[in-house]
């Protein structure tokens, strides 16, 4: 199978994002990211990538231009494989075209989150693709009705991506861990590195490969 990725500008195939969105996601369709908002964010300063297999899109990864204190970053909004197609690779392909797009770009750091008890998500997140967690927002999105995370908290681990850094593994470098200070969750690195440190993630949540929002 040989998947092409490119960035998405034409109006027509936005609005197979949009049904992209609402399978992966189970959406209602009022929930997705309309088309004419994905138009007007990517000729902006965002992006648009799609995963295709033939000429059908199977994958998509969105994401838009964002103030923080030290400059604009690119904060990715979202990233869905189509059922069918998850397991592949496609996920951390399309991270990967994001990354080279937003260097070429003028941006130095991508930004995300990701639900922290999905292990595929924080096996691609921390390990492949090699992204550093830099806060945990409590129930980022509030209330969500989605397929995926209905019924579940929406808390969320944020990433950070280094666009000009080279991946490290998870055996050459410090990993943060997740403390509790004055009764709110913070992002801390380990005070003895050394030492192992294991988190158990319950088998009864789903495990999806590639779905980020």
């Amino acid at each position: 199978m040989n998947i092409n990725y490119r960035v998405i500008d034409d109006v027509a195939e936005l609005e197979h994002v949009v049904d992209l969105e609402i399978q992966v996601w189970e959406l209602d369709p009022r929930d997705a990211v309309p088309y004419h908002l994905l138009r007007a964010v990517t000729v902006n300063g965002g992006v648009l990538i799609g995963a295709y297999d033939d000429s059908q899109v199977v994958g998509a990864a969105f994401a838009f231009p964002a103030p923080r204190p030290e400059g604009w970053i690119l904060w990715s909004h979202m990233t869905a494989v189509h059922p069918t197609y998850q397991g592949m690779g496609i996920g951390s392909e399309l991270k990967r075209f994001q990354r080279r797009w937003a260097r070429d770009h003028g941006y130095t750091e991508i930004r995300w989150t990701f639900d922290p008890l999905q292990r595929g998500n924080a096996h691609l997140n921390l390990h492949l693709l090699g992204a550093r967690a830099a806060a945990y927002h409590v129930d980022f999105y509030g209330r969500m009705t989605d397929g995926i995370n209905r019924g579940m908290p929406s808390d969320r681990l944020e990433a950070v991506w280094n666009v000009h850094d080279l991946p490290l593994s998870l055996h050459d470098r410090m990993l943060p861990i997740l403390t509790i200070e004055n009764e709110q969750p913070r992002v801390a690195l380990p005070t003895d590195s050394s030492r192992p440190l294991l988190i158990h993630i319950p088998r009864v949540l789903k495990d999806l490969s590639w779905v980020s929002r």
